[in-house]
């Protein structure tokens, strides 16, 4: 296992993206959650939960943790495979904000680790945007 770290810029101030990484509305856009089911205990040690539908139409419970809260710039939380990922938030230039999400993982998971991230931030782009 090694520290692998992903940086991408979201064209959103650091305050909204935290908004939207901690308050179930937003956060079920992302994900995205069966409306209604995003349940977050935001706070160290404190947990979050929601419900995926798959795509072919099973409802999945997802669970996870937060570790270490630091508003608004920093969550240390689990995602499913209890995988601990860090997601640092710092103000940059034109109301942007740099994200970068940091994980524990094997060097065979970068690819995919970056790919899923990608995709998150692409959701977390449409909900900033209000699509």
């Amino acid at each position: 296992m090694s520290e692998f770290t992903v940086t991408r810029t979201l064209k959103a101030p650091r305050e909204r993206v935290w908004q939207v990484f901690t308050q179930p509305g937003h956060f079920e856009g992302w994900l995205p959650a069966k409306p209604g089911t995003a349940m977050l205990d935001v706070r160290t040690g404190g947990s979050w939960q929601a419900t995926v539908i798959s795509s072919d139409g099973e409802e999945i419970a997802l669970t996870g943790r937060y570790d270490e809260v630091s508003k608004p710039d920093r969550l240390v939380m689990t995602v499913p495979g209890d995988v601990v990922t860090v997601i640092t938030l710092t103000s940059a230039p034109d109301d942007t904000t740099q994200i970068t999400y940091t994980f524990d993982v094997d060097e065979s998971m970068h690819s995919m680790v970056t790919e899923s991230v990608d995709d998150v931030l692409s959701r977390v782009s449409k909900v900033l945007a209000g699509t």
